[in-house]
């Protein structure tokens, strides 16, 4: 189980570099786009708000379980909570616009099961005394 852990929070370290990486390159490339064209080419400032805290959070909480604190799962849960107000703000701002996307629905089901799950083994892993 220690294993397991520690090859989760790796892996959310890991996402969550990879999440900002992209988050600083979507920013520089929407800023270039704006100036070269002189048209509004600005990213969508919430979007990248909310991907820059689950981020920041997933990968706090990555580190917390490589190091066996239990910070991992307060950390989890706010990023939950942030997750699942934002996918269920975004599911309602797109269906009074009309605009539906199978594909968009299904990533957030797959990633809110998946952030569940690991919230349910940080705590389980608190339960059982791997995380302090």
């Amino acid at each position: 189980m220690t294993l397991i852990v520690t090859v989760l929070g790796g892996f959310y370290v890991f996402a969550a570099t990879l999440a900002l990486w992209r988050l600083r390159m979507e920013w520089f490339a929407g800023r270039a786009a704006e100036r070269l064209s002189g048209k509004g080419g600005e990213p969508d400032l919430h979007r990248m708000l909310v991907i820059l805290a689950s981020a920041s959070l997933y990968g706090a909480a990555g580190l917390a379980m490589i190091l066996r604190s239990g910070w991992a799962v307060w950390l989890l849960a706010v990023a939950l909570l942030i997750q699942a107000a934002y996918y269920g703000a975004a599911r309602l701002w797109r269906g009074l616009a009309g605009q539906h996307d199978p594909g968009s629905r299904q990533k957030a089901w797959n990633a809110a099961l998946i952030s569940t799950a690991a919230f349910a083994l940080a705590a389980y892993a608190t339960r059982i005394g791997i995380l302090d």
